[in-house]
């Protein structure tokens, strides 16, 4: 591996905000969706009212070539969306990095 002082100053700070990210617990690949349903009790003001409807959130995954969507409870939903949007800033790192060192390829510089 080249010595640091080699690397970019760009790509240092890419991969210094990496590895923060990666020291922080929790990383989730899934897209988060609200909706809002009916909770299918008669008496519940829902069942009248359209504008009455329960809000839920839901993860959506795909494992195995398979979707999968899980609730999230109301008390995991920031928790959730902090995971959510580390792994898409971890994603987007990753790309910027990719890029760098396609072009440093295609400049053969090392």
């Amino acid at each position: 591996m080249a010595p640091r002082s080699t690397v970019a100053a760009a790509d240092r700070h890419l991969y210094s905000r990496l590895r923060q990210l990666l020291n922080e617990p929790g990383v989730l690949r899934g897209n988060l969706v609200e909706m809002h349903r009916r909770c299918g009790k008669r008496t519940c003001r829902c069942a009248v009212d359209d504008d009455a409807r329960h809000r839920a959130l839901i993860l959506c995954v795909s494992l195995d070539g398979k979707r999968t969507s899980i609730y999230v409870p109301p008390a995991w939903e920031t928790r959730v969306r902090e995971w959510v949007a580390r792994y898409a800033e971890i994603r987007d790192l990753v790309e910027q990095l990719s890029r760098a060192c396609l072009a440093r390829l295609k400049d053969r510089q090392e």
